[in-house]
């Protein structure tokens, strides 16, 4: 029940149950750039995210964290980092972390901030990070990315956001799910804007996860290239 009840529990059963599977495919139509990550290769990404949180800062159950990203395969590890180091998460305000573009830095006080350049998500910057925070590539790239024996600390009964649990945020998944009519293992296309609110979660995040499937990321690009896309990645809804 553990498993199935918290976001990064079910993350974990579909790294068990098939690790080569894609679960986030990320295109930015204005510069070209198409990344994908397996389960495998996200599940190095969220246990260097975690391993940050909680062997370096220390940080855990009771403690949250902003994440202030748009929808980008980038975000997709931070969140589900967060939530494997039993982090709440917020989209602003106060935290006692927080990841964040140049552009959404200021919307949080928190004291360890990290900063995410969505045109370099892979690499980092380029030189000194705008506004003073910390590159979160250059942090996270000396962690340890073993995915296995990773604790996850956190319950269903603990909260995902300061309003809701995890376990009412897998269920709120599956609904928005079966309403877009997704079936186990479908593929879903969300086209992706400048929001950082923490709805875009449900569609990056938590759908894929609670059907076991996966999501195709869309930026920067107009109705006939997200038609194409569709027919290209086999999307089965469009969020």
């Amino acid at each position: 029940m553990h498993q199935l009840s918290t976001p990064e529990g079910r993350f974990a059963t579909l790294v068990g149950e098939d690790a080569s599977r894609p679960f986030v495919t990320y295109y930015d139509e204005a510069s070209g750039e198409r990344s994908e990550l397996s389960r495998k290769s996200l599940a190095n990404w969220v246990a260097k995210t975690r391993n940050l949180l909680g062997d370096e800062l220390g940080l855990g159950v009771g403690d949250t964290a902003v994440v202030a990203l748009p929808a980008h395969w980038i975000a997709v590890p931070v969140v589900l980092g967060c939530l494997a180091a039993g982090l709440t998460v917020r989209d602003s305000g106060s935290a006692d972390v927080a990841f964040a573009t140049p552009a959404t830095l200021a919307t949080t006080d928190a004291l360890d901030r990290y900063v995410v350049d969505p045109d370099r998500a892979a690499f980092g910057f380029r030189d000194d990070v705008p506004g003073g925070g910390t590159d979160y590539v250059a942090a996270v790239r000396p962690q340890g990315d073993a995915w296995a024996g990773i604790l996850l600390p956190a319950t269903g009964d603990d909260p995902y956001t300061a309003d809701e649990t995890r376990a009412a945020a897998m269920t709120r998944a599956g609904a928005r799910a079966a309403e877009l009519g997704l079936a186990d293992g479908g593929r879903l296309l969300v086209t992706a804007g400048d929001a950082t609110d923490a709805e875009t979660w449900l569609h990056t995040v938590l759908v894929p996860l609670a059907i076991g499937g996966s999501v195709v990321v869309v930026r920067n690009a107009d109705a006939a290239v997200l038609d194409r896309r569709a027919e290209q990645e086999r999307i089965t809804a469009r969020a």
